[in-house]
């Protein structure tokens, strides 16, 4: 008898409690800057650092998606709209309406400003789509320019910035 009062009990207070809600997350190609290439006619930047920043996007929407509070939405169909509204760090939000129509509830973007090889500056931000404010801002800056530097510097900010909270519990 008792036993029974117990499971009913367990099962009513877990059917109560809300579940999570997941956080559907539009991540946005990083923009890079390299100041070494400003007044130059046709910026040449280097390749490897182009390969970076596509690396550390990608591993932000892989740690995303490895956590459950988030959902990744796929923002292949609106690979238009983004070329047209990036540079992301310039417009003030402007990703904001391509995210919401995408059906996410946030939406993030990366910049990466190459100081010199020896100091570069990572710097994420996350917008609510209804209100286009910004939710989440931080930065971090990399000493070095090696694939592993610039991974340990987006995985620092997930773990330790965007994603504090979770990683508390």
């Amino acid at each position: 008898m008792i036993s029974r009062f117990i499971y009913g009990f367990l099962f009513l207070l877990v059917a109560a409690s809300p579940a999570a809600a997941v956080t559907k997350a539009a991540v946005f190609p990083f923009d890079f800057h390299d100041p070494q290439q400003d007044g130059q006619l046709i910026p040449e930047n280097d390749p490897e650092d182009l390969r970076r920043t596509q690396l550390v996007t990608d591993e932000l929407k892989t740690l995303m998606s490895k956590d459950s509070n988030y959902e990744v939405v796929d923002l292949s169909s609106k690979a238009k709209e983004v070329e047209a509204a990036s540079p992301f760090n310039k417009c003030d939000g402007c990703e904001v309406p391509i995210a919401k129509e995408a059906g996410a509830d946030i939406a993030v973007t990366g910049y990466i400003d190459k100081l010199s090889n020896a100091s570069i500056m990572l710097q994420i931000i996350a917008r609510d789509t209804k209100t286009g404010k910004p939710t989440k801002t931080m930065s971090a800056t990399i000493n070095g320019n090696t694939d592993d530097l610039w991974l340990h510097g987006v995985r620092y900010l997930w773990k330790n910035r965007f994603n504090a909270e979770a990683e508390q519990k």
